[in-house]
Parts: structure tokens; sequence; C-alpha cells
């Protein structure tokens, strides 16, 4: 697997967004009363994604298949707590995907190579290392019940759209006192928005009326 970029960022609300970089950011807005209950919302060019809890600070990783993998297998990382795999496709092999949180403040663009359909494979944890386990600020954020958490994108090439589906659901042996913490279920039945049919705003002498 090779790693394409990373990044850390607040996301605002709890929310990561991922996106063809051909949209514009003025067309982000999804459906928001499935996001709880499935961990995302938003159509095969663009998702909102929902943290584990009122994260702080998510450090995220960008990844796809190495160019000479001759495997598409998905194999899930043994601390992940919640996976989620959704379609996701370009405008043309020349797009890349913008991370970002939902203020647009902090973005990233990363390229992808020379496909327009994926398989988006979501992971997201606990922030684990010694350094953050050892600090007086984690201490300070489980006692405010917030989190920092650690996720994963990877973008592995397919020939037609895969369905959505929850890869792993939350597996906690009881649910923690999280801020914002809603469980996502195995058995939750997924939806994905329709897309929209204007990518990009409209000119400025049509928002005149001129």
């Amino acid at each position: 697997m090779d790693k394409i970029t990373s990044l850390d960022l607040y996301p605002y609300n709890s929310l990561l967004l991922v996106y063809d970089s051909a949209l514009s950011f003025s067309h982000l807005n999804h459906a928001a009363e499935h996001i709880l209950t499935q961990g995302f919302s938003g159509h095969p060019r663009s998702y909102k994604f929902f943290t584990l809890g009122e994260c702080q600070n998510l450090k995220v990783t960008v990844l796809q298949p190495s160019i000479d993998s001759s495997s598409s297998e998905i194999v899930l990382r043994q601390d992940t707590v919640r996976a989620l795999i959704v379609p996701f496709s370009v405008s043309d092999s020349q797009s890349g995907v913008l991370v970002s949180n939902i203020l647009g403040g902090v973005e990233l663009h990363c390229s992808l190579r020379g496909h327009t359909e994926y398989a988006l494979v979501f992971e997201i944890k606990m922030r684990d290392d010694t350094s953050y386990l050892s600090s007086a600020e984690y201490q300070q954020d489980v006692d405010g019940g917030f989190t920092q958490e650690c996720c994963y994108l990877t973008f592995y090439p397919v020939e037609t759209p895969v369905q959505p589906a929850i890869l792993r659901a939350d597996t906690w042996d009881t649910d923690p006192a999280f801020n914002r913490y809603t469980r996502v279920e195995s058995d939750v039945s997924l939806r994905l928005d329709d897309e929209p049919t204007q990518p990009f705003p409209p000119p400025s002498w049509l928002e005149s009326g001129s």
C-alpha cells in the first residue's frame, strides 16, 4: 500500500469532507438526517464522514494500492473501530481528490493514479500513540469528553461502482462517554444522496439576473 499524503485537521462539527476536486465547495451540502446512524452522507463524488466523537484533532492518511500490486483485497487495520466502503468517482483521470473540514480552511489536494472509479474505504480509530496518551492534553480531552482520532482513506481502483457497506461496525464492548457519539450498527440500511445536476456555481451574470 502506498501512502499518498497525510494531514492533521480540526473536523469542525465532527465532519470530514472528501470530494472530487472538480466540484465547487458550495455544492457540498449533503443530507444530514442519516449521517449519524450510518457514519456518512453523500454521493459518489462527494462525502461527509462523521468522526467517532467530538474530535479535536484528526490525523488523516490517504493511501492507494501499490502500482505493482496484483491484489485488490481489502484488509482492514486490526485496531480500526469503524470501517465503511463507498463508491467514489472523479470527473476524469486528471482530477484529484480534496480532503477538508467543512469550513474549507484546511484543505489538501491529492492526485490519484489514472482511474475515475474507486472503492473508497474509510477507517477510523482512536489516537493511541504513547506521546499523546502520556500527555496532559490527553487527560484534558478525557475530562471534557473530547477525542483525538486517526483516519485512513484508501482508494481502490475498480471497473464498476461498489455498493456502500459497513465493513466493521463500532467495536466497543460498551459505548464510550464521548460527546456526540452515535453507534453505527452493521444492520443499518445505507443510503446515498442524489448527485447534484449542477456541480459548478452559476455564472455571475445569472446570479445577478442580468
